[in-house]
């Protein structure tokens, strides 16, 4: 994976925020309404190659790349730069695409400055139709009656918008109208323009919303009320969390359907739509929620959040209704139908695994469709219950339980993507990693805390498949507050006596070893100060372990300890030193994701869909039908991109500590919104259990419940976004 810009589009990207910071603060966006131009800006941007960035050389242009366009448009939308930039840049690229000699002659007018030309974004066949910039501009391209033609922009009379841009109303068909092309070439260069203007837009919003963000956030953290900033109570922090992680993903979206244009895959197009349709939404939300934390002064005009709010919604409906976005992204993964697409150019990310863990997945994969039995699929389960001890020693024999742990521990120096391309695989074949994950998460912890004498006495069973560990935190009374624990540990010699109670102890009833947490100081001043953690042996006397049963079919437990003896080689860590252990295990916990789960309750969904009749068609025939699925499809794609944006971020040490929880939340909380949106499309199917179609709707509805709870809290992923992303006070205690 390669996320990072090159030194020129960080260049870029800088140059363009600091001009932009200067030539289009908020002062200068107010003073440009309501005509919606700064003709300074303008100028600037003209003389920076902005306009022409897209355009070929050979006309003047600047013959840069998609990516770096939608740096640039980022910009735009941070700054609601006044002025029709965007539709600017892809008219004045298209130009230069066409044969016909006035073209290229308003090509280079357009990149040296001496005009301006727009783009229009409808064919309506000869009728009028709105167009962004047409009132200051000198021309607009577009397509009329499937020709593509350029129209000098006279006597045409702004229209008033909630945006306060230079927005008008013309006919294109003119007796000023210049033929460009016709027939398919007009179809498909138009076409190309129109898909460039659709993600250039999603950019911008991008953009734009997350600078509402930034701006609530400073409020937030400014404004007292009840003796706190306001942005210290949840009921500010939270939302305002869900749309940082919504628009990073937006963000993200823009990214991977570049990378997907240049390489050419099959679901570009669709990944094009779907940056169109969930950066409208997203932004939308933004920005009602950064107006929302301003209160009624969000509501006044002197508050620049009131400009983002206006222009947030206007440049997300210039193309129509976003709504059919979503149709598009239907059409575009379930058919065949030809999309014409943009040039991307040159394109430095890379949204894939990389060719070792691409390998390293396949191997994964064929010890799994040779070792896999239909015994053992009809076992599979994504709980605890899915472990088998048998074919877990055939794993740990392939070297396939923990192949990232150093080969000092048995492992293979894997690194996180060559793993990642392994948990895929387990989840795409059904079959449970919750056993070895949480026993990778404690041997990691052995290897930092543990002991020499403890390090050698365990971590060779976990590697030999002999020995697995359940997570011994949550108590009755604590929940996700870890650190509140209760459950006794008196020292006494070399051993400590160990009393009280763990909830949610999943696995215990199979496992070797609980890792567990205790206070050793209830005198310490803070409640943190006073833990410490040891690894139990879960077959010491005194240790009770009674099932909890839960909605998902997952088995999970209460322990009760009583007067259990400890050696202290079981401990992990220093004595009340256990806050160091316990953070460090959490942070391996944080960004785990359901992508892989929405896609296959997807899977699910569409099965049914392709198979249930409606008459003399299909359920998936039907365009309500095929909007939901698309949402989800949408959500599952976004859920995706943050994970792997986490992914990355971690392997490079980004110190970014919001990526995780942002793609941890997201995805939980996309996935229990879909699961009941999914339930109710199929309904009565969805109602029936069974391991097709439908069935795996309803199977999803009830694991999707357990994932805003497991891996930390939603509540608790909001708070840590919010402080680490957006810098706001420390929302829980």
């Amino acid at each position: 994976m390669q996320l990072d810009l090159t030194e020129d589009q960080a260049l870029l990207r800088d140059s363009f925020a600091q001009l932009l910071r200067t030539e289009s603060s908020t002062a200068r966006v107010r003073a440009a309404e309501p005509r919606g131009f700064d003709p300074a800006l303008w100028q600037h941007l003209v003389q920076t190659g902005a306009i022409g960035m897209r355009a070929s050389t050979s006309r003047g242009g600047g013959g840069q790349g998609l990516l770096e366009a939608a740096l640039v448009a980022e910009e735009v939308g941070r700054r609601l730069a006044s002025g029709p930039v965007i539709e600017a840049i892809v008219a004045t690229a298209l130009l230069t695409r066409a044969d016909a000699k006035q073209a290229g002659s308003w090509a280079e007018r357009a990149t040296a400055g001496d005009a301006i030309v727009t783009f229009a974004l409808h064919d309506t066949n000869g009728g009028e139709q709105l167009v962004p910039g047409a009132a200051i501009a000198d021309a607009v391209v577009g397509l009329d009656r499937g020709d593509l033609v350029l129209t000098p922009c006279t006597r045409v009379s702004a229209q008033k918008n909630v945006g306060d841009g230079p927005l008008a109303r013309l006919r294109l068909a003119s007796d000023e109208t210049v033929m460009l092309l016709s027939g398919p070439e007009a179809l498909d260069t138009y076409g190309r323009a129109r898909e460039e203007y659709t993600l250039l837009t999603a950019a911008a919003l991008a953009g734009l919303a997350r600078e509402a963000l930034e701006i609530a956030a400073r409020y937030a953290s400014e404004r007292i009320q009840f003796g706190r900033p306001i942005g210290a109570f949840q009921g500010i922090a939270h939302p305002l969390a869900d749309s940082a992680a919504e628009v990073e993903g937006a963000r993200c979206l823009v990214s991977r359907a570049i990378w997907a244009i240049a390489h050419e895959t099959d679901d570009a197009a669709a990944l094009v739509s779907m940056a169109s349709w969930w950066g409208a939404h997203a932004a939308t939300a933004a920005v009602a929620r950064a107006l929302h934390t301003h209160g009624g002064y969000g509501l006044s005009l002197e508050y620049d959040i009131q400009l983002y709010h206006r222009r947030g919604k206007a440049w997300a409906l210039l193309a129509g209704d976003p709504q059919g976005e979503l149709q598009r992204v239907a059409d575009r993964l379930w058919s065949d139908e030809p999309v014409p697409l943009p040039n991307a150019g040159d394109v430095s990310i890379d949204w894939t695994l990389g060719s070792d863990a691409v390998a390293f997945g396949e191997t994964v994969r064929r010890f799994f469709e040779e070792h896999l039995t239909d015994e053992l699929r009809a076992k599979a389960k994504y709980g605890w219950e899915g472990h088998d001890v048998g074919f877990h020693k055939e794993l740990a024999a392939a070297g396939l339980l923990f192949p990232s742990w150093p080969a000092e521990y048995g492992g293979q120096g894997r690194n996180a993507y060559e793993m990642k391309a392994l948990q895929d695989v387990f989840t795409q074949m059904g079959w449970t990693r919750n056993p070895i994950g949480v026993t990778n998460i404690v041997g990691r912890n052995l290897m930092r805390f543990g002991s020499d004498a403890l390090k050698e006495e365990v971590l060779p069973r976990f590697a030999a498949g002999d020995a697995i560990v359940s997570l011994g935190y949550t108590e009755p009374g604590s929940g996700s507050d870890v650190a509140d624990a209760k459950t006794r540990a008196v020292r006494d010699g070399d051993t400590w006596i160990i009393d009280g109670q763990k909830m949610f102890t999943s696995g215990a009833d199979i496992t070797q070893y609980i890792f567990l947490l205790t206070r050793t100081d209830p005198a310490a001043e803070q409640k943190h100060e006073g833990l410490t953690l040891f690894l139990v042996p879960s077959d010491l006397p005194g240790i009770d372990i009674q099932p909890v049963h839960t909605l998902s079919d997952e088995r999970t437990n209460v322990t009760y300890y009583a007067d259990v003896r400890v050696s202290d080689h079981y401990r992990v860590g220093d004595v009340n030193g256990g806050w160091d252990v316990i953070r460090y295990a959490l942070q391996l916990e944080h960004g785990a994701g359901f992508h892989l789960e929405q896609w296959a309750m997807l899977a699910g969904a569409l099965a049914w869909a392709r198979s249930t009749d409606r008459g003399t068609t299909t359920a998936l025939d039907d365009p309500r039908v095929r909007e939901r699925l698309a949402r989800v499809a949408v959500h599952a794609e976004v859920a995706y991109v943050l994970g792997r944006r986490a992914l990355w971020a971690g392997v490079e040490d980004r110190g970014d500590h919001a990526a995780g929880p942002m793609a941890k939340l997201f995805s939980a909380e996309s996935f229990i919104r879909d699961a009941a949106d999914l339930m109710d499309l199929a309904a009565p199917d969805s109602v029936v259990v069974s391991n097709d179609g439908a069935g795996i709707v309803e199977s999803a509805y009830r694991l999707a419940a357990a994932t805003s709870i497991y891996g930390g809290t939603s509540e608790i992923m909001r708070s840590i976004i919010a402080q680490a992303s957006l810098g706001m006070p420390r929302s829980r205690s």
